[in-house]
């Protein structure tokens, strides 16, 4: 198994610290990750993965320690730092193609129809642009939702576990769509996941968490090139490495 070695990163957290009351949850965390990369975080269940990324979005300031954007510190929410989460964040009472379009309108761009349009057509749900989100099936709304926060074009995209409602056939399917949307946008990705095997489809990285209060305990580099998809399931490579992270984060 590889180590990736530390990166200076579009987006990069250094020593961080968050502790709620007596509590500590994230324990000197360093991570990075590179405007065309995605980085899987794996780690027990209750380990602070999710108040990782709210970090990551700004959502909360750590109690020390930085975390930084293009060398800039990160402070409140952005727009250059979405953060989807299981639920589809969709607006209910907007149609698909609007829903795609407020965020650009809300930043004052220009042609926030034809951003709309090209979304639409990535996702593969331009039949779909006039339906309201309730009428999508729970794939067609997670798609829907990640273009959303795509549209505005932000140079980093955090996912907190977005397809584990999902079952396996779907989940697989939207692993080899994201892969393909992700390849035409140099975006930074970070996915906190439990499911190793998602973590290995989607990541170039994959940073392994202690139990809390949670610190990295290792980094590895996914040796499988950007076209892995169901038939990568049955290489041996794959399997025997799927095999080894399973057995870390299982201790």
């Amino acid at each position: 198994m590889s180590t990736s070695v530390t990166s200076t990163g579009a987006l990069t957290a250094r020593s961080v610290r968050k502790a709620y009351g007596p509590v500590p949850v994230l324990d000197r965390v360093d991570l990075a990750v590179e405007p065309d990369q995605a980085l899987a975080v794996l780690g027990p269940s209750g380990c602070g993965k999710s108040t990782l990324l709210r970090l990551l979005a700004g959502l909360e300031p750590p109690d020390a320690g930085e975390v930084s954007l293009g060398g800039e510190p990160v402070r409140g929410a952005s727009p250059t730092r979405p953060l989807v989460a299981q639920g589809a964040t969709l607006f209910p009472w907007l149609s698909l193609r609007a829903n795609l379009e407020w965020g650009p309108r809300s930043t004052g761009h220009p042609q926030p129809a034809a951003g709309a349009d090209e979304l639409l057509a990535a996702t593969g749900l331009g039949a779909f642009a006039g339906t309201l989100p309730g009428q999508l099936s729970g794939g067609m709304r997670q798609r829907a939702a990640i273009a959303q926060m795509l549209a505005n074009r932000p140079p980093v995209l955090l996912l907190d576990e977005p397809f584990a409602a999902l079952d396996a056939q779907t989940r697989l399917r939207m692993h080899e769509w994201l892969r393909g949307l992700l390849a035409e946008r140099p975006t930074a990705v970070v996915l906190v996941t439990h499911d190793v095997e998602e973590a290995l489809l989607l990541g170039d990285r994959v940073v392994l968490l202690s139990a809390r209060p949670c610190r990295v305990v290792e980094e590895l580099v996914v040796p499988f090139g950007p076209d892995r998809g169901r038939a990568t399931l049955s290489d041996p490579r794959f399997v025997r490495l799927k095999g080894e992270v399973l057995d870390r984060v299982l201790g």
